[in-house]
């Protein structure tokens, strides 16, 4: 085996969250008193940090963005909203198996670090939840390099030729790239071909099934 440690990112990767992360923005937007606030393309908003998406697509400020990101949580936590994201076809059985071959999984993602566990928990995957890495309560740690970085190092993984990072969009092979490990771009998430492509990933898998012939 030459892959014995899994990193996944989680929306887009594991869990299709569009749709719940798509009215948790407008829910914000509405709030915020943003005219037109009927997001057209969800994808785009997907991997970033929420605070750097609220000021750099939407133009507010880092207060404005704040605020906003508060309105986001009301209704994405407070209303449960996380909890309507379904698994992508063949994540269940991919991790089990994984499991199963006594690989080391994980979850690294810009997703707020204890939403993100709440939900890999009710997904009820095979992924310990103290293995679930996001970013703080404070928005601090939403870098996806520093992300890996606490993740290995918590860990005392030094090998890094045997860790993998899973995701879908350019942040997670970036990331990965940074840190020295290798990469695999998911094409069934949000971001395009191209995007995964451009960022240089060491594979790219059209489901999540095919990540068994690589490891």
């Amino acid at each position: 085996m030459k892959y014995s440690h899994i990193l996944f990112d989680l929306d887009g990767t594991l869990i299709d969250s569009k749709e719940t992360i798509c009215r948790s923005f407008e829910y914000a937007l509405n709030k915020m008193q943003v005219p037109n606030s009927k997001i057209t393309d969800v994808n785009a908003l997907i991997g970033p940090p929420m605070l750097t998406t609220l000021q750099e697509v939407f133009g507010f400020t880092l207060d404005e963005a704040q605020k906003g990101y508060q309105y986001y949580l009301e209704e994405y936590v407070d209303n449960g909203q996380m909890f309507h994201a379904k698994l992508y076809d063949g994540v269940q059985e991919t991790v089990h198996k994984l499991s199963q071959l006594g690989c080391f999984l994980a979850v690294a993602t810009t997703k707020n670090e204890i939403n993100a566990r709440k939900i890999v928990k009710k997904q009820d995957l095979d992924i310990e939840t103290q293995h679930v890495y996001g970013t703080y309560n404070d928005g601090t740690r939403s870098d996806k390099k520093r992300i890996i970085t606490d993740l290995l190092d918590d860990y005392n993984i030094t090998n890094r030729s045997e860790v993998l990072m899973v995701g879908d969009r350019h942040f997670d092979i970036i990331g990965a790239h940074e840190v020295g490990i290798d990469s695999v771009g998911v094409l069934y998430g949000c971001g395009s071909a191209k995007e995964l492509q451009d960022a240089g990933p060491t594979y790219l898998i059209s489901s999540i099934n095919e990540l068994l012939t690589i490891i």
